[in-house]
């Protein structure tokens, strides 16, 4: 069969025809970028909509977070998706890390957990909120805990989110870094503007969190040495008795950073 007797004169009419089939082909092209197009402007409004954070709020920042959430971890409300024997024999998190600093069982965090968009940053709940009266608490608290240990923790900036968030840190000298948290410097828990907070916990105490509800992993946690496993967020306090558990979540982290065998005053 000579197949130029079919494509001969298909070719003709193409060239014939050029302006057609270059308009119906730009046409169709567009047509399948709309939905993309549209897709990815909702996705930025809803990456905007989480307000300021450690990232600058424009495109720039949008573009560098969509290219960390192609390597961020999905599995942040999994208990225990690493190999926790090995950690504990590791040099990086060791035996401290399968302490227990919160006074008891964890009690289960009652209702459905909180929306938490997929970005690999910011990482911030969209439903149950603190109210404003709560974050007020929340801020008075970071500054007691500091006054109630004064040689222990002070209040400062957040390392990660920039001057938008009080932080706690480890006082300079009170205690050897935890060598996970190298690339936290010494900040170990700051509250979100939604009341939602990043803090450090042992592996046992951030285990039992997430599997009681309150808590979930950062996406990049455990993505490298980017962010250790241990890297949480807690859940923002709707109430005085969730406050409470907030408090003692707080006080475990502190012990913890302090090398576990400090004792951190409750204020």
């Amino acid at each position: 069969m000579d197949i130029n007797k079919f494509t001969t004169p298909a070719l003709d009419f193409i060239r014939q025809n050029r302006t057609l089939f270059t308009t119906t082909t730009a046409l169709l092209a567009l047509g399948s970028a709309i939905p993309l197009l549209s897709r990815a402007a909702a996705d930025y409004r809803a990456w905007y909509a989480l307000g300021e954070n450690g990232l600058p709020l424009n495109l720039f920042g949008y573009v560098f977070q969509s290219l960390a959430r192609a390597f961020a971890r999905s599995d942040t409300r999994v208990p225990v998706p690493y190999d926790n024997a090995a950690l504990a024999r590791g040099k990086w998190y060791g035996p401290l890390s399968q302490r227990s600093f919160f006074p008891g069982p964890v009690p289960r965090r009652r209702g459905e957990r909180p929306t938490v968009p997929d970005f690999a940053g910011p990482h911030r709940q969209t439903t149950q909120g603190a109210s404003a009266e709560m974050r007020d608490k929340q801020e008075a608290f970071l500054h007691a805990l500091a006054a109630a240990n004064p040689s222990l923790i002070e209040v400062k900036p957040s390392n990660l989110e920039g001057p938008l968030f009080n932080s706690v840190w480890v006082r300079e000298g009170a205690a050897a870094r935890r060598p996970e948290l190298w690339n936290l410097n010494r900040e170990f828990a700051h509250p979100h503007g939604e009341g939602s907070t990043h803090m450090v916990l042992t592996l046992v105490d951030s285990a039992a969190a997430i599997e009681a509800g309150w808590a979930e992993r950062h996406r990049m946690s455990g993505v490298g040495v980017i962010m250790p496993w241990n890297f949480i967020m807690i859940y923002a306090p709707r109430d005085d008795e969730e406050f409470r558990v907030w408090k003692e979540f707080m006080r475990a982290s502190a012990r913890y950073v302090l090398g576990g065998e400090t004792e951190v005053v409750m204020p």
